[in-house]
């Protein structure tokens, strides 16, 4: 018997309106804070100054979150794409 899909997946329960602090948001995608800074800066995420300190709302972490996973997959396809171009047997 087929096991669900999302039988072993974790599940996370967030408000929809939350907001992530850069060292939340940091941790949420496993990724280090002044990466998380530098994103920001570029335009890549989405956030609003509290004061002096960044919030990033849950929604626009998810949704950059989706567009790096998809950008992410679509390198590797190239990169297994060349492989079997040059006959690498991957």
């Amino acid at each position: 018997m087929k096991k669900p899909r999302f039988a072993d997946s974790p599940i996370t329960i967030v408000p929809t309106k939350h907001e992530f602090t850069t060292v939340e948001a940091a941790h949420y995608l496993n990724v280090s804070r002044p990466f998380i800074i530098k994103e920001i800066e570029t335009g890549k995420l989405k956030h609003r100054m509290v004061g002096t300190h960044r919030r990033i709302a849950y929604q626009d972490l998810e949704e950059y979150k989706r567009k790096m996973l998809g950008l992410q997959e679509k390198a590797l396809q190239q990169l297994a794409d060349n492989a079997q171009d040059l006959g690498l047997g991957y």
